[in-house]
């Protein structure tokens, strides 16, 4: 295409952080994208898990409290629809 002197900063190895952020939640739609149980103000289905709820990393790996609200969203979602969390399906 004629493209020439193109500069990226695209990797293939691993960021030397963790990101966060993206998605923030709260119980203004005017504000977040979220609501406080990490699903879509405005979209009747979608939940978001993944870190992006959270509005930064800070210095140390999340991976715990990713888990910990994908387990409070999972048990909310359970609720929402009527099951029991330690109901199992035939």
């Amino acid at each position: 295409m004629g493209a020439e002197k193109i500069r990226s900063s695209v990797s293939g190895s691993p960021p030397p952080n963790l990101v966060a952020g993206g998605c923030r939640f709260g119980n203004d739609p005017k504000h977040s994208v979220l609501n406080k149980d990490c699903r879509a103000h405005d979209v009747d289905n979608p939940y978001v898990t993944d870190g992006s709820f959270m509005p930064t990393g800070g210095s140390v790996p999340y991976t715990w409290a990713i888990y910990a609200n994908a387990f409070r969203v999972a048990d909310r979602i359970v609720k929402e629809l009527g099951g029991s969390r330690y109901k199992m399906n035939s």
